[in-house]
């Protein structure tokens, strides 16, 4: 079967090449009836656009690159979700790469999105590190936008959250009902831990509750069995101590989601032995026994965000002039039976 091509479609059509084309890029010197029939047509029979065609041509792929560290839960399937819907309203297109929190692929990944010849990138590093060099050269030639873990020394626009908030108000949640000795379950010591470890001593300066070293555990997140296997070796010892904690908040999905199952497993009663409250934006949480509060992220709009900032950035000629923004979306905290009971 023949490939479809635009100068077939313009011939099937009865128009010229030139009309199709701005039919197709959504061209305002076209009617929208005529671009609607023209869309539709081609949609049906199957055509693909040249993107080498169209770089030679105007220097554009309309092709947004994206560079994460993981694509394992729905914290980063939400954010993908909202990138995409912004990117159909400007009429891009996504391609995704996942470095799985390896620096030599994230590398890769980033030259591969210049070989690529994607016209924008919107990056989630590793660390505060990872690439920087690397990341401070493509910048020099392609718009950047820095999405969720935003601790990261280059100058455009960043999107993410009030992670410090966001354990605040946890905090500040359990001591309402009477919950004073609250451990915390932290990842990796970097960036988005750092800062919702940083909410956690503000609340207890502010509540004027001694932070109790013990309480603070950085648990090992290279792999699920590793995490399963160190989450729950420190919840016995937590509960060996002489004033064991009453409280627990976990500040990643993982850690948050499956603390439960390990308490459950230890037979540990939550709430009426340990709170549990964590940052989770997986709808599973409805259906854990108990149900889990959690701390909820705009994932969504990081992403929507995100891509919106990287446009503003692709269309100005002049980048010199732009004034970068570190946008920081606030949390929100849902409350359930894993510490209200």
């Amino acid at each position: 079967m023949a490939k479809t091509t635009l100068k077939s479609l313009a011939q099937a059509l009865n128009m010229s090449v030139s009309t199709v084309s701005k039919a197709l890029n959504d061209s305002h010197e076209i009617s929208e009836v005529t671009k609607r029939m023209v869309q539709e047509f081609a949609k049906k029979h199957n055509y693909q656009p040249n993107v080498l065609a169209k770089f030679l041509k105007t220097g554009k792929t309309n092709t947004i690159g994206v560079v994460l560290p993981k694509m394992t839960g729905p914290f980063e399937a939400q954010i993908i979700a909202g990138m995409q819907k912004a990117a159909a309203t400007h009429h891009y297109r996504i391609i995704i790469m996942n470095t799985m929190e390896n620096e030599e692929l994230e590398k890769l990944a980033l030259q591969s999105m210049l070989d690529k010849s994607a016209d924008g990138i919107l990056f989630c590093p590793i660390h505060e590190e990872s690439n920087i060099n690397l990341a401070k050269q493509i910048l020099k030639t392609t718009p950047v936008v820095i999405f969720d873990r935003t601790h990261y020394p280059i100058e455009t626009h960043k999107v993410g959250v009030l992670n410090a908030e966001g354990t605040y108000n946890a905090c500040k949640h359990l001591v309402d009902i009477g919950r004073r000795k609250i451990a915390i379950f932290c990842g990796a010591r970097q960036g988005i831990t750092t800062k919702r470890l940083s909410g956690y001593i503000e609340a207890h300066n502010h509540f004027q509750i001694p932070v109790t070293p013990e309480y603070i555990v950085h648990c090992n997140v290279k792999s699920l069995s590793d995490l399963q296997n160190d989450m729950e070796k420190h919840v016995k010892s937590l509960l060996q101590l002489p004033n064991p904690p009453d409280a627990i908040i976990g500040v990643a999905d993982t850690i948050t989601t499956h603390l439960l199952g390990i308490l459950a497993k230890l037979e540990i009663k939550v709430p009426e032995t340990l709170a549990v409250i964590g940052f989770a934006n997986t709808d599973l949480v409805l259906s854990l026994n108990p149900s889990l509060s959690a701390i909820r992220q705009p994932t969504t709009e990081i992403g929507e965000i995100s891509v919106n900032k990287l446009v503003e950035i692709m269309q100005k000629k002049n980048r010199s002039q732009i004034e970068w923004e570190d946008i920081k979306l606030p949390t929100s905290i849902q409350l359930r039976r894993s510490t209200i009971g």
